[in-house]
């Protein structure tokens, strides 16, 4: 659905809080909507809702897909474009900009259903999907791999590669370790006479 009804908000936020709450502390970039965005995306007719409700209501399941990358924050369409021209012009690139399901043993047939559900959309455009995945889920969930598998069973093969990626780094500064000041002496005049490099010497004094 392009829009998904008031009444579903709720329960929506609330799969969507419980299912992916565990991102807040297990990535450094931030993954998760605050509640304000996630109602103008549930709202929002360029991007395609995709819900799985159990027999009582209960969302078990949620996918949200768009061609309309300009909608998407945090992603430059321009790289999409100069990659690749035609597919954009045409709405042919997908953006996942989140699917998940409930985490329990029936929340795996629950993700299947959707990424079924969602490939369909992609294969009649014959287009091309993308997906944001952090460390954390690649590393210890292995959901690119699971992704592929899933699709090559829906699509008949379906090939991952990583476009790009993202390294946080810390720099620390051991307790009790003395400072170093580094001085630097310019000399070099009969260099600079002659039109040659000039030479710098250093000096590191420990204080």
């Amino acid at each position: 659905m392009p829009v998904l009804p008031a009444e579903m908000l709720d329960a929506a936020w609330a799969f969507y809080r419980e299912t992916f709450d565990e991102l807040r502390y297990l990535a450094a970039n931030r993954h998760l909507l605050y509640r304000e965005e996630f109602d103008e995306l549930m709202t929002d007719p360029r991007a395609d809702k995709y819900v799985s409700v159990d027999e009582d209501g209960t969302v078990v399941g949620m996918g949200v897909m768009t061609t309309d990358l300009d909608s998407v924050t945090l992603i430059s369409p321009d790289y999409f474009e100069h990659h690749w021209p035609d597919l954009y012009q045409a709405k042919r690139l997908f953006y996942v900009l989140f699917v998940g399901s409930q985490k329990t043993t029936r929340g795996a047939g629950v993700f299947i259903a959707l990424l079924r559900a969602m490939y369909a959309a992609i294969g009649a455009a014959e287009g091309r999907v993308f997906v944001d995945i952090c460390s954390f889920n690649e590393e210890r969930h292995a959901l690119p791999r699971m992704i592929s598998m899933i699709l090559g069973r829906v699509a008949g093969r379906a090939q991952p590669t990583r476009l790009d990626a993202q390294s946080f780094w810390m720099y620390e500064f051991p307790l009790g370790s003395a400072p170093v000041r580094r001085e630097e002496r310019r000399t070099g005049f009969r260099e600079r006479r002659a039109g040659l490099p000039e030479r710098r010497e250093h000096l590191r004094d420990r204080a």
